[in-house]
C-alpha cells in the first residue's frame, strides 16, 4: 500500500477573511486545483495602485483511505505569479489566526536559476522576485526542478541541503546558493526552465491524539495497548471529553462540534462517524481498554489533530503594479508512505 496523489489534499480554514479572525482551524471545505480564486480574491484597480497584501491559511492534508502516514512531508512553490506580485509562504498552527502573525516570520519561496549549471556544480545563483523576503537561508533544503509541472516524468528534480554556514549571499535580488560540503548536483540545468525552491520540511504528516487526561478515583483505560486511533480522513482539531453518565454509559462531546454520541464498557468500539466525510469516524475507542471501576461523573480527555499540515500563504502587491489577467501560482506536498 502506498498513499496516492489523489490522497494529497488541501483544504480552507474555518474563516477566510482579510481580518485578524482569519485563519483557524481546518474546515471541510477542499480547495480545487486549477479554479480562479480558489486562494485569493482577485486585486482591485486601487489595491494595484496603493499597494497590498493578503494572507490565507491553507491545510496541507494526507487523506489516506489505509490510514498511511507521509513521511519525509516536503512542501514548496513550485511557480509563483507571473505579474509584478509574488506569493510566499510560511508554517502555521493547527487553530492560529492572522491576528498572531507578527511579519517576523521566516518565510519560503521560489526563483528561478540565473544561469546555466553543470552536473558537479556546488553552487547555483537564483534570482527571486525581492531580495526583502529572504526565502533562502543558510541550512535550507532546497528542490532543484525544471520539469514541465510537479508530475513530470521526463525533467528532473533533485534535493539538496545547503551549508549550514556561508550557505546563502544575498545580492540584491539575487542570491548565491552554496551546497553542504560532499553536494553537487546530479543534473545539468538550464536557466530559462529552472526553478528553484526552498523548502518546508514537515516532517511526518499523521493523525495524532496527545493530552490524554483520565479523571476518576479507581477507572482505567489502557491507552498504551490499546490507543485511540484518530481516522486520516475524519479526523479533525478537537479536544474530546468522555463522562460517565453511569458506571457502564458515557458521552462524548468535542469543545467545538459538541456532542457526538454515546458508547458503553462492553458495547464496542466507540466509533462516531464524521459527517463532513462519511464513512470516515472522527476517532476509534477501542472497548477492550477499560479497566477497573468508573462512576458517573468520572471523565477522559483527550486531544486529536488531524493528518494536515498547515501553512500561510502571503500574497504582496507592491504598489504600482501592473494588471495581469493570469497570476496563479503553483505549490506541491512531496513525501513517502510509512
Amino acid at each position: 500500500m502506498a498513499i496516492q496523489s489523489s490522497e494529497l489534499k488541501y483544504y480552507k480554514p474555518a474563516s477566510v477573511n482579510d481580518t485578524g479572525t482569519n485563519g483557524g482551524r481546518m474546515s471541510a471545505n477542499e480547495i480545487v486545483s486549477a479554479v480562479k480564486n480558489n486562494i485569493f480574491p482577485d486585486v482591485s484597480q486601487a489595491e494595484r495602485a496603493n499597494g497590498t497584501s493578503r494572507h490565507r491559511k491553507v491545510f496541507f492534508k494526507v487523506s489516506s483511505a489505509d490510514n498511511l502516514a507521509l513521511q519525509n512531508a516536503r512542501i514548496f512553490l513550485e511557480q509563483s505569479t507571473a505579474g509584478g506580485d509574488r506569493i510566499v509562504m510560511f508554517p502555521a498552527t493547527q487553530t492560529g489566526t492572522q491576528s498572531a502573525i507578527t511579519g517576523a516570520e521566516r518565510k519560503y519561496g521560489v526563483g528561478q536559476l540565473q544561469s546555466g549549471a553543470a552536473v558537479g556544480d556546488s553552487s547555483v545563483v537564483v534570482t527571486v522576485e525581492s531580495g526583502d523576503d529572504a526565502v533562502f537561508q543558510d541550512g535550507d533544503l532546497i528542490r532543484v526542478s525544471n520539469q514541465a509541472n510537479v508530475n513530470d516524468s521526463t525533467g528532473k528534480e533533485e534535493w539538496i541541503r545547503l551549508a549550514s554556514t556561508g550557505g546563502v549571499a544575498w545580492n540584491g535580488d539575487q542570491a548565491t546558493l552554496t551546497f553542504a560540503s560532499g553536494q553537487v548536483l546530479a543534473n545539468p540545468y538550464l536557466a530559462s526552465n529552472t526553478r528553484v525552491s526552498s523548502v518546508i520540511e514537515a516532517g511526518t504528516v499523521e493523525p495524532t491524539v496527545t493530552g490524554w487526561t483520565e479523571t476518576t478515583a479507581s477507572g482505567t483505560y489502557d491507552e498504551t495497548l490499546h490507543p485511540v486511533i484518530p481516522d486520516a480522513i475524519g479526523a479533525i482539531r478537537e479536544v474530546w471529553t468522555l463522562t460517565f453518565t453511569s458506571p457502564t454509559n458515557y458521552s462524548v462531546v468535542g469543545a467545538v462540534i459538541g456532542a457526538v454520541g454515546t458508547g458503553s464498557i462492553g458495547g464496542g468500539t466507540f466509533a462516531p462517524d464524521n459527517p463532513d466525510f462519511t464513512g470516515h469516524p472522527y476517532f476509534e475507542l477501542a472497548d477492550s481498554g477499560w479497566g477497573g471501576t468508573w462512576q458517573a461523573g468520572d471523565s477522559l480527555t483527550f486531544t486529536t489533530t488531524p493528518a494536515a499540515y498547515p501553512v500561510w500563504f502571503k500574497h504582496i502587491v507592491p504598489a504600482g503594479t501592473d494588471s495581469s489577467s493570469v497570476s496563479n501560482f503553483v505549490f506541491a506536498m512531496s513525501g513517502e508512505s510509512a
